[in-house]
């Protein structure tokens, strides 16, 4: 049996830096949390096909993050006789990174200090060995670079977080402990005889930002492809 192959790197969000002192880079973990995958003959998604339904951890920063998700579902029940542009992913809004990022000559790094929430980007250390920690994708605003902590809406502050156009996934919604995002298809898929293998191209080598003066990070959106093959 044919099981979907993919790595669900949740695009998340556009984060725009008002601080110049701010960069981004490749962290050595970024581990997700799967919850649903479907099949969406439309943007809106109104009749999908859930391809599967489970709470799933994977790290998707090592080239070879395919291989812990390669079971996440099968792809054998698929309907016929019906066209598919996009997929939809629900994943949660709770990351577990270790990253330690160059900005301005110096470090940002993850400390294991998990301090992160909604309205509250993780704080890490200028200094010491980057360890494991949770981060969090924080609600759209605009946030501190003194602490990281939200100040209001979309330009009010030095950090603008704001899910309203998202890319590569074509719409984004954050609520409640979720995020779900809907990519397009690389190419409309119907199902044939052979049951479809899912393959996503992806990089995370952007895909945690920091700004330094109080070394506030944040997730960046990685690069994304998906197609059924």
């Amino acid at each position: 049996m044919k099981k979907l192959f993919f790595i669900l790197l949740f695009t998340f969000f556009i984060t725009e830096k008002g601080y110049t002192a701010s960069d981004e880079g490749q962290p050595t973990q970024y581990e997700v949390t799967m919850k649903k995958v479907e099949l969406c003959t439309d943007l809106a998604c109104t009749s999908p096909y859930v391809l599967g339904e489970k709470i799933m951890a994977a790290d998707i920063a090592p080239d070879s993050g395919g291989a812990d998700v390669g079971n996440y579902a099968p792809t054998t029940g698929i309907p016929p006789g019906i066209v598919y542009t996009h997929l939809r992913v629900t994943i949660s809004r709770t990351f577990t990174v270790t990253a330690s990022i160059s900005v301005d000559g110096g470090l940002c790094r993850t400390d294991g200090g998990n301090n992160a929430n909604a309205t509250q980007m993780t704080v890490g250390a200028s200094s010491g060995t980057a360890v494991a920690e949770t981060m969090y994708l924080v609600n759209a605003g605009s946030y501190g670079a003194s602490d990281g902590t939200r100040d209001g809406a979309v330009g009010s502050s030095n950090i603008d977080v704001d899910y309203s156009s998202p890319d590569p996934a074509k719409s984004m919604t954050v609520s409640g402990d979720d995020a779900v995002m809907v990519y397009e298809l690389t190419a409309p898929y119907q199902k044939t005889l052979r049951a479809p293998v899912i393959k996503v191209k992806f990089s995370t080598v952007t895909a945690v930002g920091v700004e330094d003066t109080a070394c506030s990070m944040y997730l960046n959106e990685p690069s994304v492809t998906i197609s059924l093959q």
